[in-house]
């Protein structure tokens, strides 16, 4: 049996820690996540993307930016309350 997956909170948490309303590097976002291969925590932040929670873009720099997508903060805010 395997590891748990990464979850779409786990995402979103690392997210908010680490650029709070705006956009941060996807490569700033992935040492942030729990500890399994850098393949699952890349599919987790595309999962997260594919769900509507995480907005992600690429820079004049050519790189991956994302954010929280306000579907993801509904999802915050509910697990919160």
């Amino acid at each position: 049996m395997g590891l748990p997956r990464i979850s779409d909170d786990d995402v979103l948490g690392a997210i908010v820690d680490l650029a709070g309303d705006g956009y941060c590097l996807a490569s700033e976002v992935i040492p942030r996540l729990p500890r399994r291969t850098h393949a699952d925590r890349r599919r987790a932040i595309h999962r997260s993307v594919n769900r509507g929670l995480v907005l992600e873009r690429r820079g004049p720099d050519g790189r991956m930016w994302v954010a929280v997508a306000s579907e993801g903060w509904r999802r915050l805010r509910e697990e919160a309350a």
